[in-house]
């Protein structure tokens, strides 16, 4: 069953986020992309989304520690520099930003006496370049949370899931995929993994 949730991807990222004035408040441009991974006939699936922004560093103000961003079509966005990029005084004016954030989504109907060995707390990564390179940053994170399939509907082709918080959502299945009665009180797994990489060149 697809019960994939289209999670929406975290274009505002911290790097991308606080703004210094309302002249320099705008979105940037961004590119995005989507791909979906599914077996024929088998409930669940993997849901791949990218959003990238490309920009030029067209001022700097090192005592607020903020640079600006403008992209090719001139919308302009002042950001606060985040603690983790500790390279900031490497920054200068004409250098060429690029900020990626990928979020991969997957899901799957736990096979019955089977623990899960995946972390429901999750984990996080923060990697930066060396000290005096150019600033960039690596954050990876991973976070896992379980449902209950409480209801089917085989005539409406639907699931309706129940999360640890006692919320519940039906999805609609994908037409491939026969909605079992078996599939009722059985987990349903659902594992995020995202990364956003932040990268600055000089032209």
């Amino acid at each position: 069953m697809s019960v994939i949730r289209n999670l929406p991807l975290l274009v505002g990222i911290a790097l991308l986020g606080a703004c210094a004035s309302q002249s320099d408040n705008q979105q940037l441009t961004s590119t995005v992309s989507q791909s979906a991974v599914v077996a024929q006939g088998v409930p669940g699936g993997i849901l791949i989304e990218e959003e990238q922004v490309r920009a030029t560093v067209v001022a700097l103000d090192r005592s607020k520690r903020t640079f600006t961003l403008q992209d090719e079509q001139g919308n302009r966005r002042t950001v606060q520099a985040p603690p983790e990029m500790r390279n900031y005084p490497q920054l200068a004016v004409g250098d060429q930003l690029t900020a990626t954030v990928r979020v991969e989504s997957s899901l799957y109907l736990r096979e019955p006496g089977k623990a899960d060995e995946e972390s429901r707390e999750g984990a996080a990564m923060v990697l930066t370049p060396p000290q005096g390179s150019k600033p960039g940053l690596l954050v990876a994170s991973t976070q896992t949370a379980t449902a209950v399939v409480k209801a089917i509907d085989t005539r409406a082709h639907t699931a309706t899931l129940q999360f640890a918080d006692g919320s519940s959502r039906t999805y609609q299945v994908r037409p491939d995929v026969e909605v079992k009665p078996e599939y009722l009180n059985r987990e349903v797994v659902i594992r995020q993994d995202s990364e956003v990489s932040v990268s600055v060149e000089t032209p």
